[in-house]
């Protein structure tokens, strides 16, 4: 991509404001407890994906840092090896309340699945110990109206392995985890303890919302190697 030095330095210009935004709303304490299934990602480094709905209680976009218990990184990073077909896994956690997670809660137990715990997915790891390290974003939906560009892409990561998380502001809308491979390293590298940056979109709009952020891949506005795409769901946000 032509464009993408300048890109990076915008990037690398945003990246330190975006912590401000993320942390914006405040703790909803009408919200009851509920099995907030999470996608996740990372082998060194994990990370945990919120699969949200328009509606209450799974209405947060959140994404975590988050460190499993010895056994169960050990056991995570075993199973990516002997399955290197399957790129997803997910989370099912405990019961929680999970705007808590920004003041009361650090750590919860889940099920770890090979693919989507609710579709068929395979039970692994019971009753893995799940450490939030860091809120990298939380954001409560809006069903009522639309707040940004439709194609805003929430990137993040580390050194090793970086993310593209699409970021879900209307209704309808679509959840997107995508793997890519940064080719500015000085990027990649300032996302190392846990930064994140709002990579904005030029996708041409259409009627479809499946047709919406496709086309080139210009809309990711970085430049980068071999994207795979982890997770990408339109029904459950209609």
């Amino acid at each position: 991509m032509k464009r993408s030095s300048i890109i990076s330095r915008v990037i690398l210009a945003i990246i330190f404001t975006c912590s401000i935004l993320t942390f914006s709303q405040t703790h909803d304490t009408k919200d009851h407890p509920g099995i907030h299934g999470m996608v996740l990602l990372g082998s060194d480094t994990q990370y945990a994906s919120h699969l949200p709905l328009f509606h209450s209680p799974h209405d947060y976009q959140v994404i975590l840092k988050i460190k499993l218990d010895e056994t169960s990184t050990l056991n995570y990073q075993k199973d990516r090896v002997v399955h290197p077909e399957n790129n997803m896994y997910t989370l099912e956690p405990e019961k929680f309340v999970l705007p808590s997670i920004l003041n009361d809660i650090t750590t919860f137990k889940a099920n770890i699945y090979r693919g989507h715990f609710e579709r068929g997915g395979e039970l692994i790891i019971k009753d893995a110990q799940v450490e939030i390290t860091k809120v990298l974003y939380f954001h409560k939906l809006n069903k009522d109206k639309s707040e940004g560009n439709p194609c805003d892409y929430i990137l993040f990561g580390d050194q090793k392995e970086q993310f593209l998380a699409h970021q879900i502001l209307n209704r309808p809308d679509f959840d997107e985890l995508s793997k890519i491979d940064i080719k500015n390293k000085n990027v990649a590298a300032t996302l190392q303890n846990g930064e994140i940056a709002i990579v904005s979109s030029k996708a041409k709009k259409t009627q479809s919302l499946k047709e919406k952020c496709s086309g080139t891949k210009e809309y990711k506005n970085i430049s980068f190697n071999n994207p795979e795409i982890i997770y990408l769901e339109f029904d459950e946000l209609q």
